[in-house]
């Protein structure tokens, strides 16, 4: 009976060895194919164009479709000849919205690139060659004066345009990011870093601050304030109007945050900033009151929607009570534009020792579950993939149980092994 089982135990280890090559074969088998498939790569791929040397071991993958006309600089090696592989790393793009670029001492730039027949034009050493794109699309024309979010833009430094409005809305300055490349004429609708009007005549973004100044008169001015220096850009002349907004107030929250206060007719606004950051790292409102509890610190609106709102936050653990500060009052004769809801909950009241008691339960529900969940900023278009789960749901997508019930469940075979083995030596 013993001779027999070990006659068993060695067939079946010698089985297990003879599967594992046709296992990794199995598994290696379709690598080839994916080779062919790379290279027979239709024309129509979205990576895929005309591919002409310009030499450095560069090429330059020249496309014109619906996304417009586009030069992909790519890094293939001074052996690449045509009809070779050239989907390799990308060195730099040129577009509409980026029409020169250098790659070592080779001058790039994308010309005509507005027209329906752009031209690459490569300069090395004082020498230029020309490269035509695919005929495409012409751009289509600029936004008129009477689009809603055109206007007259302008740099104010630090890769930033401000896009000066006077018409119907009032006086509206629209700060956005379009980078150090940027010269008048280039294409301005991008990124909206702020937005200043006379509900809200003050902002900052990217190291500079913004005041609209003579926001109630028929020739308002923007104020730009980089590294101590100010420089004026008079808006377009409209009409004159009330301004319904406070001036701002900084707040020190401790934990290296500042909170900043604004108060408009469309209610209260709070811009948290780390310390040293040019860029906001939280924005609390009326819709979003409340920073989530897994931000770390309390920070949050009470009565958001009411006539007088606060402000309470906690940076610290340790009984460290909430501190509490008020918003600026907006100037006299000045409406907010929404229903007045006040909350009936103590927290809007003074208080000497601000308390859970103080606060009251609806306070409590607003830290814990804001009416708009918000996490860290998110990247939008074709840089969306690097965005990051929230920690709940990072928690939630462990797999220690998963190897855990995987360690639990071969445990239990081996010892059910065992025990046979021991049954059969027993009635062997």
């Amino acid at each position: 009976m013993r001779t027999a089982l070990r006659t068993s135990i060695v067939t079946a280890a010698l089985a297990g060895a003879m599967l594992v090559p046709a296992a990794g074969s199995a598994f290696a088998a379709p690598a080839p194919q994916a080779v062919t498939s790379t290279k027979a790569a239709a024309q129509d791929d979205r990576y895929a164009g005309q591919a002409v040397s310009i030499g450095n071991g560069m090429v330059a993958v020249l496309r014109n479709q619906a996304e417009g006309p586009e030069a992909w600089i790519r890094a293939v090696g001074p052996q690449w000849k045509p009809g070779d592989d050239y989907m390799s790393r990308v060195l730099t793009t040129l577009n509409r919205q980026q029409t020169t670029a250098a790659v070592a001492a080779v001058s790039l730039k994308l010309t005509k690139a507005d027209t329906a027949e752009p031209v690459l034009v490569v300069t090395e050493g004082g020498a230029s060659k020309s490269y035509p794109l695919p005929k495409g699309k012409a751009a289509a024309p600029a936004p008129s004066e009477n689009d809603r979010y055109a206007g007259q833009a302008v740099s104010i430094g630090n890769g930033m345009v401000a896009v000066l409005r006077n018409q119907a809305e009032g006086p509206e300055a629209w700060i956005r990011a379009v980078g150090p490349q940027w010269k008048p004429g280039d294409p301005y609708m991008f990124h909206v870093l702020a937005m200043l009007n006379r509900q809200q005549t003050t902002d900052s973004a990217f190291g500079a601050s913004f005041k609209l100044t003579k926001a109630e008169t028929t020739a308002p001015v923007l104020v730009v304030t980089i590294d101590g220096v100010a420089k004026s850009y008079p808006l377009p002349k409209g009409k004159a109007g009330q301004t319904c907004a406070a001036d701002s107030k900084i707040q020190d929250i401790g934990a290296g945050t500042t909170a900043e206060l604004y108060m408009s007719s469309n209610g209260p606004k709070v811009v948290l900033r780390s310390s040293g950051s040019d860029t906001s790292w939280r924005i609390l409102d009326r819709g979003f009151p409340a920073l989530n509890k897994s931000d770390g610190i309390i920070a949050r609106i009470v009565n958001p929607s009411g006539s007088k709102p606060v402000f309470e936050w906690q940076t610290q653990g340790g009984g460290t009570p909430l501190g509490r500060t008020s918003f600026p009052s907006l100037p006299t004769g000045c409406e907010l534009n929404y229903k007045v809801t006040e909350e009936q909950t103590g927290s809007a009241k003074p208080a000497a020792k601000p308390s859970s008691a103080t606060t009251g339960v609806t306070t409590q529900t607003q830290a814990q579950t804001p009416v708009q969940a918000q996490t860290a900023v998110v990247p939008k278009g074709s840089v969306a993939a690097g965005a990051e789960l929230p920690v709940e749901t990072v928690a939630d997508t462990d797999d220690s149980t998963t190897l855990a019930a995987g360690a639990g469940l071969f445990a239990i075979v081996a010892a059910l092994g065992a025990s046979v083995l021991r049954r059969r030596r027993n009635h062997g």
